[in-house]
Protein backbone atom coordinates (compact mmCIF):
# COMPACT_ATOMS: atom_id res chain seq x y z
CA UNK A 1 0.00 0.00 0.00
CA UNK A 2 2.70 2.52 0.99
CA UNK A 3 4.82 3.69 -1.91
CA UNK A 4 8.02 4.09 0.09
CA UNK A 5 9.89 5.22 -3.00
CA UNK A 6 7.87 8.42 -2.73
CA UNK A 7 9.70 9.09 0.55
CA UNK A 8 13.13 7.96 -0.68
CA UNK A 9 12.81 10.18 -3.77
CA UNK A 10 11.80 13.29 -1.81
CA UNK A 11 14.43 15.90 -0.98
CA UNK A 12 14.14 17.45 2.48
CA UNK A 13 13.79 21.22 2.30
CA UNK A 14 16.22 23.21 4.47
CA UNK A 15 14.50 26.63 4.35
CA UNK A 16 12.98 27.98 6.53
CA UNK A 17 13.65 24.69 8.38
CA UNK A 18 13.65 20.99 7.56
CA UNK A 19 10.38 19.81 6.05
CA UNK A 20 9.37 17.66 3.11
CA UNK A 21 6.37 17.65 0.80
CA UNK A 22 5.85 14.01 -0.19
CA UNK A 23 3.65 13.26 -3.20
CA UNK A 24 1.70 10.08 -3.98
CA UNK A 25 2.64 8.03 -0.93
CA UNK A 26 -0.69 6.25 -1.42
CA UNK A 27 -2.48 5.37 -4.64
CA UNK A 28 -5.59 7.36 -5.55
CA UNK A 29 -7.73 4.24 -5.14
CA UNK A 30 -6.42 3.53 -1.64
CA UNK A 31 -6.77 7.20 -0.63
CA UNK A 32 -10.40 7.25 -1.73
CA UNK A 33 -11.17 4.05 0.17
CA UNK A 34 -9.40 5.35 3.28
CA UNK A 35 -11.31 8.64 3.08
CA UNK A 36 -14.63 6.81 2.70
CA UNK A 37 -13.99 4.82 5.89
CA UNK A 38 -12.31 7.60 7.86
CA UNK A 39 -13.48 7.13 11.47
CA UNK A 40 -16.62 9.09 12.34
CA UNK A 41 -17.07 8.42 16.04
CA UNK A 42 -15.26 8.98 19.36
CA UNK A 43 -13.73 12.30 18.36
CA UNK A 44 -12.98 14.76 21.13
CA UNK A 45 -12.54 18.52 20.90
CA UNK A 46 -9.07 19.75 21.73
CA UNK A 47 -9.50 23.46 22.36
CA UNK A 48 -7.48 26.25 23.89
CA UNK A 49 -6.30 29.77 23.21
CA UNK A 50 -5.73 30.01 19.48
CA UNK A 51 -6.49 26.40 18.57
CA UNK A 52 -9.32 23.96 18.24
CA UNK A 53 -9.69 20.67 16.37
CA UNK A 54 -11.06 17.17 16.82
CA UNK A 55 -8.87 14.21 17.71
CA UNK A 56 -9.74 10.56 18.03
CA UNK A 57 -8.23 7.33 19.30
CA UNK A 58 -4.45 7.02 18.88
CA UNK A 59 -2.52 3.89 18.00
CA UNK A 60 0.95 2.52 18.73
CA UNK A 61 2.51 -0.92 18.76
CA UNK A 62 2.96 -2.72 22.08
CA UNK A 63 6.58 -1.67 22.52
CA UNK A 64 5.94 2.01 21.85
CA UNK A 65 2.94 2.04 24.19
CA UNK A 66 5.17 0.67 26.95
CA UNK A 67 7.53 3.67 26.74
CA UNK A 68 5.01 6.49 26.25
CA UNK A 69 4.42 7.08 30.01
CA UNK A 70 8.02 8.39 30.09
CA UNK A 71 6.67 11.44 28.27
CA UNK A 72 4.20 12.46 30.96
CA UNK A 73 1.19 11.33 32.97
CA UNK A 74 -1.18 12.26 30.17
CA UNK A 75 0.11 9.33 28.14
CA UNK A 76 -0.44 6.92 31.02
CA UNK A 77 -3.98 8.28 31.33
CA UNK A 78 -4.57 7.70 27.63
CA UNK A 79 -3.36 4.12 27.90
CA UNK A 80 -5.65 3.52 30.87
CA UNK A 81 -8.72 5.07 29.23
CA UNK A 82 -8.06 3.37 25.89
CA UNK A 83 -7.46 6.48 23.81
CA UNK A 84 -3.93 5.17 23.14
CA UNK A 85 -4.05 1.53 22.13
CA UNK A 86 -2.60 -1.15 19.86
CA UNK A 87 -6.09 -2.61 19.28
CA UNK A 88 -7.13 -1.85 15.68
CA UNK A 89 -10.51 -3.62 15.88
CA UNK A 90 -12.46 -0.34 15.70
CA UNK A 91 -11.02 0.43 12.24
CA UNK A 92 -11.96 -0.73 8.77
CA UNK A 93 -9.76 -3.35 7.13
CA UNK A 94 -7.97 -0.86 4.90
CA UNK A 95 -7.10 1.38 7.86
CA UNK A 96 -5.78 -1.66 9.71
CA UNK A 97 -3.63 -2.45 6.71
CA UNK A 98 -2.25 1.09 6.51
CA UNK A 99 -1.41 1.33 10.22
CA UNK A 100 0.23 -2.09 10.22
CA UNK A 101 2.42 -0.94 7.31
CA UNK A 102 3.30 2.25 9.18
CA UNK A 103 4.39 0.04 12.09
CA UNK A 104 6.83 -1.85 9.86
CA UNK A 105 10.57 -1.00 10.09
CA UNK A 106 10.67 -0.20 6.37
CA UNK A 107 8.58 2.95 6.88
CA UNK A 108 10.89 4.30 9.59
CA UNK A 109 13.89 3.41 7.48
CA UNK A 110 12.52 5.45 4.56
CA UNK A 111 11.91 8.51 6.75
CA UNK A 112 15.34 8.07 8.35
CA UNK A 113 16.99 8.06 4.93
CA UNK A 114 15.10 11.16 3.83
CA UNK A 115 15.46 13.20 7.04
CA UNK A 116 18.84 12.09 8.33
CA UNK A 117 17.28 11.53 11.76
CA UNK A 118 17.70 8.28 13.64
CA UNK A 119 14.06 7.28 14.07
CA UNK A 120 14.55 3.58 14.80
CA UNK A 121 14.67 4.16 18.56
CA UNK A 122 11.85 6.70 18.65
CA UNK A 123 8.38 5.88 19.94
CA UNK A 124 5.74 6.33 17.23
CA UNK A 125 2.12 7.36 17.86
CA UNK A 126 -0.52 7.53 15.12
CA UNK A 127 -3.70 9.59 15.51
CA UNK A 128 -6.68 10.83 13.51
CA UNK A 129 -7.44 14.55 13.15
CA UNK A 130 -10.60 16.22 11.88
CA UNK A 131 -11.00 19.96 11.38
CA UNK A 132 -14.51 21.36 10.85
CA UNK A 133 -15.57 24.93 10.06
CA UNK A 134 -13.76 27.39 12.31
CA UNK A 135 -11.17 24.89 13.52
CA UNK A 136 -7.52 25.94 13.42
CA UNK A 137 -4.16 25.50 15.12
CA UNK A 138 -2.12 28.55 16.11
CA UNK A 139 1.56 28.98 15.16
CA UNK A 140 3.71 26.51 17.10
CA UNK A 141 6.96 24.55 16.81
CA UNK A 142 5.76 21.27 18.41
CA UNK A 143 6.87 19.86 21.74
CA UNK A 144 10.58 19.34 22.36
CA UNK A 145 9.96 15.61 22.82
CA UNK A 146 9.00 15.25 19.16
CA UNK A 147 11.61 14.40 16.55
CA UNK A 148 9.48 14.32 13.41
CA UNK A 149 5.80 14.51 12.51
CA UNK A 150 4.38 13.09 9.30
CA UNK A 151 0.92 14.32 8.25
CA UNK A 152 -1.10 12.32 5.73
CA UNK A 153 -4.18 13.97 4.19
CA UNK A 154 -7.40 12.46 2.84
CA UNK A 155 -9.33 15.16 0.99
CA UNK A 156 -9.62 14.50 -2.74
CA UNK A 157 -10.91 18.04 -3.33
CA UNK A 158 -9.95 21.07 -1.25
CA UNK A 159 -9.92 24.59 -2.75
CA UNK A 160 -7.41 26.89 -1.08
CA UNK A 161 -10.14 29.40 -0.18
CA UNK A 162 -11.59 26.79 2.21
CA UNK A 163 -8.64 27.52 4.52
CA UNK A 164 -7.40 24.56 6.55
CA UNK A 165 -3.93 24.67 4.98
CA UNK A 166 -0.77 23.57 6.71
CA UNK A 167 1.11 26.86 6.71
CA UNK A 168 4.90 26.71 6.80
CA UNK A 169 5.98 29.89 8.59
CA UNK A 170 9.20 31.90 8.52
CA UNK A 171 8.72 32.89 12.17
CA UNK A 172 6.06 32.90 14.91
CA UNK A 173 3.74 35.34 13.12
CA UNK A 174 0.77 33.83 11.26
CA UNK A 175 1.27 36.29 8.39
CA UNK A 176 4.89 35.24 7.75
CA UNK A 177 3.87 32.72 5.09
CA UNK A 178 6.52 30.59 3.44
CA UNK A 179 4.18 27.99 1.92
CA UNK A 180 0.52 27.02 2.29
CA UNK A 181 -0.16 23.31 1.73
CA UNK A 182 -3.81 22.24 1.23
CA UNK A 183 -4.81 18.87 2.76
CA UNK A 184 -5.10 16.97 -0.52
CA UNK A 185 -5.01 13.20 -0.59
CA UNK A 186 -2.01 13.01 -2.95
CA UNK A 187 0.05 14.94 -0.41
CA UNK A 188 1.77 14.24 2.87
CA UNK A 189 4.17 16.44 4.81
CA UNK A 190 7.05 15.55 7.15
CA UNK A 191 8.17 18.21 9.64
CA UNK A 192 11.42 17.99 11.59
CA UNK A 193 10.95 19.61 14.98
CA UNK A 194 13.34 22.43 15.88
CA UNK A 195 13.35 25.73 17.75
CA UNK A 196 12.26 27.53 14.58
CA UNK A 197 9.95 24.94 12.99
CA UNK A 198 6.99 27.33 13.08
CA UNK A 199 3.82 26.13 11.40
CA UNK A 200 0.07 26.36 11.82
CA UNK A 201 -3.24 25.15 10.40
CA UNK A 202 -5.16 28.09 8.96
CA UNK A 203 -8.82 28.42 10.03
CA UNK A 204 -11.26 26.28 8.07
CA UNK A 205 -13.53 28.77 6.29
CA UNK A 206 -17.31 28.86 6.52
CA UNK A 207 -17.39 28.03 2.81
CA UNK A 208 -15.76 24.61 3.38
CA UNK A 209 -18.13 21.86 2.33
CA UNK A 210 -16.18 19.02 3.92
CA UNK A 211 -14.13 18.32 7.03
CA UNK A 212 -10.36 18.46 6.81
CA UNK A 213 -9.17 14.86 7.31
CA UNK A 214 -5.66 13.95 8.42
CA UNK A 215 -3.63 11.18 9.99
CA UNK A 216 -0.76 12.34 12.19
CA UNK A 217 2.28 10.10 12.70
CA UNK A 218 4.59 11.41 15.43
CA UNK A 219 8.03 10.15 16.44
CA UNK A 220 9.11 10.90 20.04
CA UNK A 221 12.70 10.97 21.30
CA UNK A 222 12.83 8.23 23.95
CA UNK A 223 15.80 9.93 25.61
CA UNK A 224 13.87 13.19 26.01
CA UNK A 225 11.21 12.97 28.66
CA UNK A 226 9.97 16.55 28.48
CA UNK A 227 6.44 17.28 27.26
Amino acid sequence: MLNLNAIYNTVMQEVPYQYALIQNLLSKEDSLELAASFPQEQFQLSAGEGYGYLWSQMFANHHDISVMPKFGDRWLERIVDGTLTSDLSSLSSIWCQLIKELWQPAYREALTAMSGLQLQDCAMVIGFRRYNIGHLHRPHTDEASKALTHMLYFNEYWPQDWGGCLRILKDAQPESVFQDIPPLSDTSVALVRSQNSWHMVTPVASSAQKSRLALRVTFFHQANQSV
